[in-house]
């Protein structure tokens, strides 16, 4: 399975299973600079729709192919691996392709398919209807052939958009799982067929396959589309979606985590899939039979991260991500020995040249906390722990050098513009300081604590609220991620200013599926 990562970088992280239930990630599709570029544009130049396939006739263990897209670059890509744990070759732009949303499919007489989304041409009777389309591709080349055939065109201006179409073929039909009614409550997952690529497709009577759409602001998952469906070793059919989860007061309710992955059930009947058939909602959980069971909130985490990272591996774990570029010059494990060293960089606003590391929030309520050795250089030099939705939406606890004096700051990003929320000065004529800091995240509201023991600490500020980085309030693009960052005061070609993270520790203190 892949997921989408937008601005962030390493891209489309890579997640095996072996029974559908706990998956671990084994890598990143996009891992090094050289493969794609993904400087300036601000948040528009993002990667988005990753579509995985297996050929199995290429080679002799085969070959995965992974198309995307990318706004403002390559458009829409393609790359591969004959070993996805070795890595991925350097995507490269699918010549002749139009749309976006591109995903391959492979048909039993081993032609291979490009199969795509764009804005109607034919038959079009209001503005920005969709068409979904096919055409041959030829991998090797990286050429679409021939004329595109639209097989599907959106009806109504109500659904809104198509998009994320995927073909599979069972049986005697071959299947298109697709979305519609764009990112909002209006999402929904519908299914069409045909007994031949290039004939008649079929909607389904009784779409949509998938949507919370009749719950509106009221359901407790939200946005449910962009989907896939797979059949595992045993004959048993899942849809996988992508959704979110909103939390907090009623009044202040937001999708902080923004996008997730959920899997339910499918059943067959009368030639047409039925998915999450018991309820016709995403639960909590199922058996690999299909029926929904009940499961401790403890056991609720499909992909299990590091709860602290000490920095004592030689290299990064593939969790650790950054805004659009690494910068190997300001993050390294080149320093002491177990010690992640970020020498200042640009401030956060910024899109190059940025020092900062980063993690998913993968829970409603969670603590991070590292410990943290400030080596001052210049006025200015600040660096601490961070919750970031994007260049122009963040929150932080840092520690500044200002004249004589180190201050204790909580700093509120919005629409780019700093705002010291409180200020303590907590050191005089010291150029180099050492501190825990810790954020503990009740669902919206924070907590920023800090001192010189875990075991120790003293409260800064609580009651802080972060709904101003729900992306549906501030345009963001994914959920919250925290970390740790270093902006030098000065100019950060001199790597004067650097800050020493022993280690970062990430915790989730609740596994509420829903709020």
């Amino acid at each position: 399975m892949v997921a989408a990562s937008f601005t962030y970088f390493p891209a489309f992280p890579v997640f095996i299973s072996k029974n559908g239930v706990a998956w671990t990630q084994i890598g990143n599709v996009i891992s090094s600079a050289e493969q794609i570029d993904m400087r300036g544009h601000g948040a528009s130049k993002r990667l988005l729709s990753p579509n995985i396939r297996y050929e199995a006739s290429r080679g002799e263990k085969g070959r995965f192919w992974c198309t995307g897209f990318q706004y403002d670059g390559l458009g829409c890509f393609l790359t591969y691996s004959d070993n996805i744990a070795l890595g991925w070759q350097k995507p490269v732009h699918i010549e002749g392709s139009v749309g976006f949303d591109p995903s391959l499919f492979f048909d039993d007489d081993g032609t291979a398919w490009y199969c795509g989304v764009r804005e109607a041409t034919v038959n079009k009777f209001y503005d920005n209807q969709s068409e979904i389309f096919i055409q041959k591709i030829d991998l090797d080349k990286a050429k679409v052939e021939g004329q595109p055939k639209v097989i599907l065109s959106s009806q109504s201006k109500f659904t809104g958009w198509m998009d994320s179409a995927r073909i599979f073929k069972f049986e005697d039909y071959y299947y298109l799982i697709y979305s519609e009614g764009g990112f909002t409550l209006n999402y929904g997952v519908c299914v069409a067929r045909s007994k031949s690529l290039d004939g008649e497709w079929e909607v389904r009577p009784s779409n949509p396959l998938l949507s919370h759409r009749s719950m509106g602001p009221f359901a407790k998952i939200q946005n449910v589309g962009h989907a896939d469906m797979y059949c595992d070793k045993d004959g048993r059919w899942w849809l996988c979606v992508s959704a979110c989860r909103p939390y907090g007061e009623k009044s202040k309710r937001s999708i902080n985590m923004d996008r997730e992955s959920f899997i339910v059930p499918v059943k067959w009947e009368g030639g047409w899939p039925y998915a999450a058939y018991e309820s016709g909602h995403i639960d909590n959980a199922y058996s690999l039979s299909g029926l929904v069971v009940k499961r401790a909130d403890d056991d609720a985490d499909a992909v299990i991260f590091p709860v602290i990272d000490d920095f004592n591996e030689s290299r990064f774990g593939f969790f650790w991500i950054v805004n659009r570029v690494w910068n190997d010059n300001l993050i390294n494990l080149n320093g002491h020995s177990g010690i992640l060293r970020l020498y200042g960089g640009r401030p956060l606003q910024e899109e190059e040249n940025v020092a900062m590391l980063l993690r998913r929030q993968t829970a409603f309520c969670y603590e991070a906390c590292c410990h943290i050795c400030c080596h001052f250089a210049i006025d200015g030099d600040c660096a601490g722990i961070v919750c970031y939705q994007n260049e122009r939406f963040n929150l932080r606890l840092q520690l500044k050098l200002m004249g004589k004096v180190v201050a204790l700051q909580i700093i509120k990003t919005v629409d780019g513009q700093d705002e010291v929320m409180l200020e303590d000065i907590v050191d005089g004529g010291c150029h180099e300081l050492d501190m825990v800091l810790r954020i503990v995240a009740e669902k919206q509201v924070l907590k920023f604590e800090y001192g010189h023991d875990e075991r120790n600490m003293n409260l800064f500020k609580d009651n802080v609220d972060s709904t101003f980085l729900s992306p549906d309030k501030c345009n963001g693009c994914s959920g919250i991620m925290v970390g740790m960052f270093a902006v030098a005061g000065g100019d950060f070609n001199q790597k004067q200013f650097y800050a020493d993270y022993d280690w970062f520790k990430y915790e989730n203190i609740t596994r509420e599926f829903i709020s």
